[in-house]
């Protein structure tokens, strides 16, 4: 598996470009306890926990453990159908709803939090496609954001995300 960019890692935590590694710490130990396997036994924790070891993991590396501070990226243009994540924004006033009801056309809706503003959706269960899309929406900025994550599980087709994500209607492409 590919390790997170730095500015995926530090979405993945939800923590700013501008954190301190105290911050950036405290943020990895909250999530993982909301969502570890010990407490949380769903198979959906396991994957979000793996998830939050990775972005982690990526901080660790390239600040020598919160010793140097974080690097610059630079933005190399990306093709998107290569993308493994989508950024759009949202005119709705709240595009839960929305994206909840299409997610069931989608695929099977296996986590749901309006209160996180999550929804996980398993892709092509069973087939060479088997993903999961990670909607996660962010209403405190606005326009609100709408960040689509792809995960391709056991297959060995990836879908394309770009492509799966034009379904869920008109949003503004970053």
């Amino acid at each position: 598996m590919e390790r997170p960019t730095v500015d995926e890692a530090l979405r993945v935590l939800e923590v700013g470009r501008d954190a301190t590694w105290d911050e950036i710490r405290a943020a990895y130990r909250d999530s993982v306890r909301l969502v570890h396997p010990d407490i949380n036994t769903s198979q959906v924790n396991s994957n979000l926990v793996i998830s939050l070891n990775e972005a982690y993991a990526t901080l660790v590396a390239v600040t020598n453990n919160g010793k140097k501070p974080i690097p610059v990226e630079e933005s190399f243009p990306q093709e998107e159908p290569d993308a493994k994540s989508v950024v759009r924004f949202s005119d709705t006033a709240d595009p839960f709803d929305l994206i909840l009801d299409v997610s069931h056309d989608v695929g099977d809706v296996i986590y749901v939090s309006e209160e996180e503003g999550l929804v996980q959706v398993l892709i092509d269960a069973g087939k060479r496609t088997e993903s999961i899309l990670l909607a996660q929406i962010d209403n405190s900025v606005l326009p609100i954001q709408v960040l689509f994550t792809l995960e391709l599980q056991s297959g060995d087709q990836p879908l394309d995300i770009v492509n799966l994500v034009s379904k869920f209607g008109d949003f503004e492409a970053v």
